[in-house]
């Protein structure tokens, strides 16, 4: 019979532990949330998205719909306001996935991933975290306005789905699955 160990909080010499277990999924959670509901939103006619469910002209930032006023939550709950809040919830568990980072020692590195495969594997949780706070960081500011943001939070798109395949395309070819598991 094979050995087994009570579940750990913190990481050690044989794992992840269960906090960083849980950040890491969480945000794998939240992120798909987000993608589902940002590429749900209605676009209008101007390029702009648009929460559905609140008629014609409503929504705010980027789905304003022609109304400059800023009113996130202001009673009627919609996909903008879904959109932001998890926006929101994103950049708070990145912010603690850094915190717990820094004060948590991580596992030794799996046996099969060569000095090449380490470097890559931490410059792509190094791009995710990146992406993972300037694509809601710039979101949130379109919504609030800064049409001028554009560009960078479409780009930064860009590059959270490319970190993302590099990311997946590692861990699915070196098997490590199962130690965020």
């Amino acid at each position: 019979m094979g050995t087994t160990y009570p579940m750990r909080l913190r990481n050690g010499p044989d794992g992840y532990g269960a906090v960083t277990k849980l950040l890491h999924w969480a945000t794998v959670l939240a992120v798909v949330a987000q993608f589902v509901v940002g590429y749900s939103m209605e676009v209008d006619d101007s390029g702009r998205g648009r929460g559905r469910g609140r008629g014609e002209g409503s929504g705010r930032g980027r789905g304003r719909g022609g109304d400059d006023d800023v009113d996130l939550f202001d009673g009627s709950f919609d996909l903008v306001d879904l959109h932001v809040l998890l926006g929101l919830s994103i950049l708070a568990l990145v912010g603690v996935r850094i915190i717990w980072r820094a004060t948590t020692p991580l596992p030794p590195w799996a046996p099969q991933l060569t000095e090449g495969n380490r470097r890559f594997l931490h410059a792509t949780e190094v791009a995710l975290l990146v992406t993972l706070v300037v694509v809601p960081a710039t979101g949130i500011a379109l919504v609030l306005g800064a049409d001028d943001l554009l560009a960078l939070h479409v780009g930064a798109h860009v590059a959270f789905f490319a970190a993302l395949a590099a990311h997946l395309t590692i861990v699915l070819w070196r098997r490590l699955l199962p130690r965020m598991l």
